[in-house]
């Protein structure tokens, strides 16, 4: 009665949204700094939003929880507590009700006011912040 989710055809267009990000991400990984560089890969796609730091007006930090995926590489991370800490932020959209929402999908680009922009949608919401770096940290593994 209904059709399947997932085509042959829609599998090959999800295959090449996912090599045309690449592309974009090989082509402005030259003027990221190293920690946005490193973030600009990585897929934390079903993460957990654990918490939301405003650690100062310019620095933000998110915790989430989950593995992670590099696109370029294609490895997986280990499952476990991330930190994303975003330093010299220019602009953001980190509402604190995103806590225990879903991560779906994140892109990077640079930015018009700061060196990048970091947009994530969510399941029920979204995160934009543009800055001039970002460390990655993990806090803890979880063994399967």
């Amino acid at each position: 009665m209904y059709p399947s989710r997932r085509t042959e055809e829609t599998s090959q267009r999800i295959d090449r949204l996912f090599k045309d990000y690449a592309t974009h991400i090989k082509s402005i990984r030259d003027s990221l700094p190293e920690g946005a560089r490193a973030l600009s890969s990585l897929s934390f796609h079903d993460a957990t939003v654990k918490e939301v730091r405003n650690v100062s007006k310019r620095e933000i930090e998110i915790v989430i929880e989950s593995g992670g995926y590099d696109i370029l590489s294609q490895k997986s991370l280990e499952y476990g507590g991330y930190t994303l800490s975003f330093s010299g932020v220019k602009k953001a959209w980190v509402p604190h009700t995103i806590v225990g929402d879903t991560w779906l999908y994140e892109e990077m680009s640079l930015s018009d006011i700061a060196v990048f922009d970091y947009q994530v949608l969510l399941y029920k919401d979204e995160i934009r912040i543009q800055a001039g770096d970002v460390r990655l940290t993990k806090s803890y593994s979880w063994s399967a």
